[in-house]
């Protein structure tokens, strides 16, 4: 039996366990196939297991570094046509209580208003957009 899905806004505060980020709101994008987490600073460093993706983020107040040995490079396309190559992670994402690990790229979004956006890989089989709706789960 399908499990039902939760009914979520177009807007909803989201937890980041992985990356030390208890509460920041995320943009439902149903455009975007993937996740998109904003980064400051991101580069490629070795040691003694080979590479790593160090990576700063800056979430609300909060400044964070972390490192991610399972990373890829992807092309993304944008939404108005160009493609580009962005950095692959998985973290854990907590809505209402739901804990699901999903990928994110890494992309610059300083001028942008949301640092975090949810894409329709995150969503399928788990929630239903109302775009009407900001923040439906508290």
């Amino acid at each position: 039996m399908p499990r039902k899905k939760t009914t979520i806004g177009r807007l909803e505060h989201i937890a980041l366990p992985e990356l030390g980020v208890q509460r920041v709101e995320a943009k439902i994008d149903t455009g975007a196939y993937r996740s998109a987490l904003h980064y400051q600073r991101v580069r490629v460093v070795a040691d003694d297991e080979g590479p790593l993706l160090e990576v700063s983020f800056h979430m609300g107040r909060r400044r964070v570094k972390r490192h991610f040995r399972e990373f890829k490079l992807v092309e993304v396309k944008s939404s108005n046509g160009q493609v580009s190559e962005r950095y692959l992670i998985r973290t854990a994402v907590v809505l209402n209580g739901r804990r699901v690990r999903t990928q994110f790229t890494l992309f610059d979004r300083s001028d942008m208003k949301f640092q975090v956006l949810l894409g329709r890989k995150f969503l399928r089989g788990r929630f239903v957009v109302d775009v009407d709706r900001v923040n439906v789960l508290g």
